[in-house]
């Protein structure tokens, strides 16, 4: 996470030690004031935006979470859908959506009259939209990929975002709940390593996933080696037959993106030149949910997570 492009100073004076956040740095460095009043009065101080725009997906169903549909003025359309939101229930009740993609409008956004807005800064067309919006004076939290990276990244960045739009405790709740659920499963972690190669499609190209995406390292977690590293993979990128076979993994987890299911890896996966990989051979090749095991996931992590536990227990 980095420093809002633009601090919360307005809103800050309005708040008048309040617990609003102004600035974060990295996870778990979110920067608030603290009250010097009753628990009671402070409550009543907490300033709760009424109009905020959530650009992507992951900020959105955070927002949606932590603030409800009412305090939106525009999400991500992303986050209405089943097959990637967290809390497409609580998305559909959002009227206005922003299109999906990576170079949001800053026009468009500004036209909603944002009270705050909640992106991220990981494509050149988010940095350069969030750098004009800073300059229009819109208050803003941008996070980065990493911050959707880990279970324990993601606690960080919900208390962030109920910092931000007043609701600390139920952001609180919500983090322990996850953290608690995720220190469970480890707790039952399997000695068996077997390998694990994770994948993903994205505009007609299957590519292999470095350990720092969340399905691979739910893998890594869970006691898995990474076969990906084997096969001198360090970062997320194509793939083809002969680096799946330097992989060889035991088992392969395909991201469903978008409800797609195999399709797009089944050229890949019937090539006859990798029917020897285990993987394969031994049909130990299974999808798994965006929604439960990505930067999407979110408060489902557990239910991802005790699944790629229990294939690596097998």
């Amino acid at each position: 996470m980095t420093r809002p492009l633009h601090p919360l100073k307005a809103l800050m004076a309005l708040v008048a030690g309040g617990a609003l956040l102004v600035g974060c740095s990295a996870p778990g460095a979110a920067s608030a004031a603290t009250p010097a009043t009753s628990q009671s009065e402070a409550s009543a101080d907490i300033v709760r935006p009424q109009r905020i725009v959530a650009i992507t997906s992951e900020t959105a169903d955070m927002a949606l979470l932590l603030a409800g549909p009412q305090s939106m003025a525009a999400i991500a359309v992303g986050s209405q859908s089943p097959t990637m939101g967290m809390v497409p229930d609580l998305a559909r009740q959002v009227e206005t959506t922003l299109p999906a993609g990576v170079t949001p409008d800053p026009e468009q956004i500004l036209s909603y009259q944002p009270d705050l807005v909640l992106t991220t800064s990981r494509h050149g067309g988010e940095k350069t939209a969030n750098e004009q919006l800073a300059a229009a004076g819109v208050p803003m939290i941008t996070f980065e990929s990493a911050d959707f990276n880990t279970p324990e990244a993601y606690e960080s960045a919900l208390r962030t975002v109920g910092d931000a739009v007043g609701q600390p405790e139920k952001a609180e709740k919500y983090a322990s709940e996850l953290h608690d659920a995720i220190a469970e499963i480890d707790s039952q972690r399997s000695d068996k390593h077997p390998s694990v190669l994770a994948l993903m499609a994205r505009g007609g190209n299957v590519m292999a996933m470095s350990s720092d995406n969340m399905l691979p390292g739910l893998a890594l977690r869970a006691g898995a080696s990474d076969a990906a590293q084997t096969a001198g993979i360090t970062a997320t990128g194509t793939i083809d037959a002969e680096l799946l076979i330097r992989a060889n993994p035991d088992i392969i987890l395909l991201e469903d993106f978008q409800g797609s299911g195999q399709a797009p890896f089944a050229e890949l996966l019937a090539n006859t030149a990798v029917q020897d990989v285990p993987a394969i051979a031994n049909q130990n090749v299974h999808l798994i949910a965006m929604t439960e095991a990505s930067s999407l996931a979110g408060i489902n992590l557990p239910v991802g997570y005790r699944k790629i536990a229990e294939l690596i227990a097998q």
